[in-house]
Order: C-alpha cells, then sequence, then structure tokens
C-alpha cells in the first residue's frame, strides 16, 4: 500500500517545516510527500527546501488557490494507492497514518477517514479548554447525529482538508472545487452523502489557529455566500443520483433538516429564495405536470403515510417511554434477579430499529410474556405491552 501526502504551502515560511518533520517521522512513514508552493511571497520555499529528504517533491505555482494545488498534487501522486492531505500550518500526530490506514482495510466500502483534532496556537500549544474555539469545537464532537449527514449538517466537525485521509482513487474521482473557503466541507459532505466517510475518535491531527487563516479573511459576507454556492452545487452534483436512490435522498433530507437548524454560515432565507427563482418562470400547469412526473415506483416516499422524520420522532417517543416501563416494574427487576429479564439492545442506528428490537426482545421472552398474563402491563405503552410496576 503505497502512501502519498500532499501539502498546499502558502505562505507558512514559519511552520512548513514543522509540517514537513511531522509528517517524515510518522510511526508509517509516506512513500512521497508532494509540496506544491501556490505562489508564496514569503521565505516558503526556502524553509521546505530546508527539510532535505528525499521522498519530498516540491514544486512551485503562480497562485490558483489552495483546491488548485491539491487537484495538482493530487493527480502527481499518480502511484499512490492512498493519499492524506496536510496544510502547510497544520501538524499530524505520530499515528494518524497508521490509524487512518487500519480503519480503512477494517471497512472497505470506505473511501475517506476524518479523525478528531486538537486546536493550536500559532506557537504550537494547545488552545485551553475555556477558549471559545476550543468550546466550540468540542460541542460540535458532542452534538453527535443519528447519520454522519445531519452531523455535518449541524457543522463542519472535520474542519478542514487535513482531516481528509482516504483512498486515492476517491480523491482522483472528487476533485476539489474552486471554493475559497469549504472545498474541504462540500467533499466531506458530499462523501457523507455517498456513504463513503468513516470517523475514527482519536485526535491524530493538530489544526493551527492564528490570524492568517483563510477562513478569517475578506468581507464577511463571503463566506456564507460561498455556503449558499456550495449547497447549490450540491444540489446540482446529486441531481441524478436523488433521482435514483432512496438512500441519498434520506441522507440528503437528514442533511438539509440539520443545516437550516444549526449551521451557522448557512442563511436558509435567500437559499429558498435562489430555489424560489428556478420554479418562478413555470406555468400552473408545468408545475402539475412536474409534481405529477414523480413515480411513485422510484418514490416511495410519496405513499408513506407518515414522513420518516415524523415516525422516527413517534418511534423515539415510544423508546423512551418503553425503557422507562422496563426500568421501573419490579416485575422485570425480579427477572433480572434469575437472568430470566429479556437483553434489551438499544444501540441501533434508528429509533425506529430501536423501537423494534425492543419489541422483538420482548416478544422472545418467556418471563416477560409470564408478566402480561398475569397482568402486569404498562398503561400508557399498550402498542409494547410493557410490564408495570407491581
Amino acid at each position: 500500500m503505497s502512501v502519498a501526502v500532499v501539502i498546499p504551502l502558502f505562505n507558512h515560511e514559519r511552520y512548513i517545516g514543522d509540517a514537513l518533520r511531522g509528517v517524515l517521522t510518522q510511526t508509517r512513514p509516506p512513500d512521497r510527500v508532494i509540496v506544491i508552493d501556490d505562489g508564496s511571497t514569503d521565505h516558503s520555499l526556502d524553509a521546505a527546501r530546508a527539510v532535505a529528504d528525499s521522498r519530498v517533491t516540491l514544486l512551485s505555482q503562480q497562485n490558483a488557490g489552495a483546491h488548485h494545488a491539491l487537484n495538482r498534487a493530487i493527480a502527481l501522486a499518480a502511484d499512490a494507492d492512498f493519499i492524506g492531505i496536510l496544510n502547510s500550518d497544520d501538524l499530524y500526530e505520530s499515528g494518524r497514518i497508521a490509524a487512518c490506514l487500519r480503519r480503512l482495510e477494517l471497512e472497505p466500502s470506505a473511501a475517506v477517514v476524518a479523525t478528531r483534532l486538537t486546536l493550536i496556537d500559532e506557537n504550537g500549544a494547545p488552545l485551553p479548554a475555556a477558549d471559545p474555539r476550543a468550546r466550540w469545537l468540542a460541542s460540535v464532537w458532542q452534538a453527535r447525529a443519528p447519520s454522519l449527514p445531519a452531523w455535518l449538517g449541524i457543522a463542519n466537525f472535520t474542519k478542514t482538508t487535513s482531516n481528509l485521509f482516504g483512498r486515492a482513487e476517491y480523491f482522483r474521482a472528487h476533485p476539489f472545487r474552486d471554493y475559497r473557503y469549504v472545498h474541504d466541507y462540500f467533499f466531506a459532505v458530499a462523501a457523507a452523502l455517498e456513504d463513503r466517510l468513516v470517523l475514527l475518535d482519536e485526535e491524530l491531527l493538530r489544526y493551527r489557529v492564528h490570524g492568517a487563516n483563510t477562513i478569517k479573511s475578506g468581507p464577511t459576507e463571503k463566506l456564507p455566500r460561498e455556503v449558499l454556492r456550495m449547497n447549490v452545487d450540491l444540489l446540482r452534483a446529486f441531481s441524478p443520483s436523488l433521482a435514483e436512490s432512496p438512500e441519498i435522498r434520506a441522507r440528503m433530507a437528514d442533511y438539509f433538516r440539520a443545516l437550516s437548524l444549526n449551521y451557522a454560515d448557512f442563511r436558509i432565507e435567500p437559499f429558498l429564495h435562489l430555489i424560489a427563482t428556478q420554479f418562478v418562470v413555470l406555468s400552473d400547469a408545468e408545475a402539475q405536470s412536474l409534481c405529477e412526473s414523480l413515480d411513485p415506483a422510484r418514490f416511495p416516499e410519496l405513499l408513506a403515510a407518515k414522513s420518516r422524520a415524523l415516525r422516527e420522532s413517534l418511534a423515539q417517543a415510544s423508546c423512551e417511554r418503553a425503557l422507562e416501563a422496563l426500568a421501573s416494574s419490579r416485575w422485570m427487576a425480579l427477572g433480572r434477579v434469575f437472568g430470566a429479564s429479556p437483553r434489551l439492545m438499544t444501540d441501533a442506528p434508528t429509533a425506529e430499529a430501536r423501537l423494534a428490537g425492543l419489541r422483538k426482545a420482548c416478544a422472545a421472552s418467556a418471563w416477560y410474556r409470564l408478566g402480561e398474563k398475569l397482568g402486569f402491563v404498562y398503561p400508557e405503552a399498550q402498542d409494547m405491552r410493557l410490564s408495570h410496576s407491581l
């Protein structure tokens, strides 16, 4: 398995040396490191040349943007099986490459892995836990949603292109788009929508925050405008898949449902306006025809008695009542003493699946069925027919 690390470099003479040394001294070192200097105006090139190593290829170009430098470096890594990205001001923890490789080996269907990260200051020191930026990152990782698209709708927990490690063919097939701020975010959301993104719950990247971070540059409305464009581009890019795949439609719905309520730089009002402008040209007959053209065989959601979100909400409420009843039942507590109570699995990915699992476990339990016959039924959850406390 050949591993290449690609580094876009721009005006980071202070940091590039440490970034390179952190890559070259990995417990599983890369086979190749490709650095593309994107028209730096400081001494970044000299600082990179000072790290002499035969594995490092250093090239320069006129300033064309980080996305262009990344795509060029990825194309040059033609012989690599896996590619890791590192921005020139960030740092890999020593075991990052090895851990990411193991994660992808365990899940062959996955294409990209992201990890937890540590925020550091311009001197390399971790930010204090009380720092607002550290508190924000901690809250993002605590706000785990039922699906990765929904979690990315809450916030871009991957944070940076430095946090992307994956199969080379996937990077080649999904080049970074020409955004200034959110090329990493689009890439992560697209991978999650395709069910190709996985996570590693270890802090294996140090992300440096300083006054020259790209996200802090430019007029204040630039980032919200680019986020609007990114989400328009997502709909455009996934239009064929949305027509064919109920799974991708469900993931996209999860993402936009969370995005509209959470993501700080997404503005739902202008986004709705942009969508409306695409339909205003339709006549009433054309609008009716467009809606009638949806085939229920391809869009089974049209036949659902309740929306998926409502079903999930109702199932969650039933689960909570069920678990409360089982926990408070003296009959079930007595059964646990004898090892006769049903073993309840509550780690299914959706509330509907958890509710189905609870029902199946109770139905299979002789002790539970005996409690039903004896009349110990929880009156507020008849759909579960749960044992009530004596």
